[in-house]
């Protein structure tokens, strides 16, 4: 029957997972969440290109001031896996912004290169973050942005405990 269960006497059925959440942290991890998709979505607005994905702007950022690193030495500094920066690298080479070659000294080695078109989508890439940066950080109180980057700080530093627990045996001295 529809509307049978609107006249049921049954509280608000909360969402998955929150139980046993206080209010405020609930409250908290909803507007991190929101400050997280709509950071996403206007950082793509403001890319020259928004088809862009994230990795490949990071990775011609990387570029400007590693030039003719060697593929495995990228892969390690970006965290990625070998195949993934395969890929990242396969779509900045097709819209011209890197090249390969070759190791003069050692043809096993890949050496990556940032192109003439390279450097001019860095910088356009990078006026864009920092017009935007600007727009959202930057209106902030100085006292709020310090406060902001303390807390911000502190959750990273337990979301990182989550990712790479520390063995307990690698653990630093106690008093």
């Amino acid at each position: 029957m529809p509307g049978f269960v609107d006249h049921l006497p049954l509280p608000p059925v909360p969402p998955p997972g929150t139980g046993n959440l206080d209010p405020a942290t609930l409250q908290a991890f909803h507007a991190l969440g929101r400050v997280l998709h709509l950071h996403r979505q206007a950082m793509q607005r403001k890319l020259s290109n928004p088809e862009t994905h994230h990795g490949e702007l990071i990775s011609l950022r990387l570029l400007t001031s590693t030039d003719g690193i060697s593929q495995r030495e990228f892969a390690d500094a970006l965290h990625l896996s070998r195949p993934r920066v395969t890929s990242i690298l396969q779509s900045l080479e097709k819209a011209g912004a890197v090249r390969r070659e070759a190791d003069a000294a050692d043809q096993r080695v890949t050496r990556v290169f940032l192109t003439a078109e390279g450097r001019r989508q860095e910088m356009e890439n990078r006026a864009a973050f920092e017009d935007y940066v600007q727009q959202t950080i930057g209106r902030l109180a100085d006292d709020d942005k310090v406060e902001l980057a303390r807390l911000l700080d502190e959750v990273s530093g337990h979301i990182a405990e989550l990712v790479c627990p520390v063995a307990p045996d690698q653990e630093g001295p106690t008093s």
